[in-house]
C-alpha cells in the first residue's frame, strides 16, 4: 500500500505535492513521501544511502547522471569551437581533462596508445590580478566610523607605492585558462 497521499486544492485540482500517510510530513514529490518512513530505493534497485530528503538516486546513478551532463556540456563546447590542427597552434599551454600541459604531445603522452583524446583545448594566457589601493582599504574603511575615508588613514601614499611595486614585481607571472573557443585536433596514430 502506498504511503504517499496527494494533496488537492479545494477546487479539486492537484496541488502537486504529497504527504506521508504515517507521519503526515509534506514532500515535494511522490517518491519522497513514499520513502519517508522506509528504506529509500533508487530506480535501479540499489538502496539510497544518503539521509538528504531530496536525494532520489543512489550514488552510482547520481554520479552517472553528473558524468552524462558533463559529457553533454563538453560535446556542446566542442561543437561550437573552432577546430585547428596541432601544427597551427602557437600557444604556450593546452588543457586536457582537468590539467594544463606545455604541449599537445605532453597532454596525450598521459594516455595509453589507442586511448588518446580526439582533441585538447587551447589556452589563454593572462597575468595575475593586480591589487589596488581601494581593494586594500575598503574593508578597513567599512569597519571604521560612518563617514570615514582615505584621508582618515595614515601611510596611504606609502601603501600605494608598495602596491605599485608589488604589481610591477609580479608582471611576469602568467596564468592559463582553457579557451573553449578553440579545440586542437589530435592526429591519431602518429605518435
Amino acid at each position: 500500500m502506498s504511503k504517499a497521499i496527494e494533496l488537492f486544492h479545494q477546487d479539486g485540482h492537484t496541488a502537486g505535492i504529497f504527504y506521508c500517510s504515517e507521519c503526515r510530513i509534506v514532500h515535494r514529490t511522490k517518491e519522497e513521501a513514499e520513502f519517508c518512513h522506509g528504506e529509500r530505493v533508487c530506480a535501479c534497485g540499489k538502496k539510497i544511502e544518503t539521509i538528504h530528503s531530496r536525494q532520489s538516486k543512489c550514488g552510482d546513478c547520481d554520479d552517472a547522471e553528473w558524468k552524462e551532463k558533463e559529457r553533454q556540456k563538453e560535446a556542446k563546447r566542442f561543437e561550437k569551437a573552432k577546430k585547428i590542427a596541432e601544427a597551427e597552434y602557437t600557444g604556450d599551454h593546452v588543457f586536457c581533462g582537468d590539467q594544463y600541459y606545455e604541449s599537445v604531445e605532453d597532454a596525450i603522452d598521459q594516455y595509453l596508445e589507442g586511448q588518446e583524446p580526439e582533441y585538447v583545448w587551447a589556452c589563454r594566457t593572462h597575468g595575475i590580478p593586480t591589487i589596488d589601493l581601494e581593494y586594500c582599504t575598503t574593508n578597513i574603511i567599512d569597519n571604521m566610523w560612518e563617514d570615514a575615508d582615505y584621508s582618515d588613514l595614515n601611510g596611504v601614499e606609502e601603501l600605494e607605492a608598495a602596491l605599485a611595486a608589488f604589481n610591477k614585481a609580479n608582471e611576469s607571472i602568467q596564468l592559463w585558462e582553457p579557451d573553449y573557443s578553440t579545440a586542437i585536433l589530435v592526429a591519431q596514430g602518429v605518435r
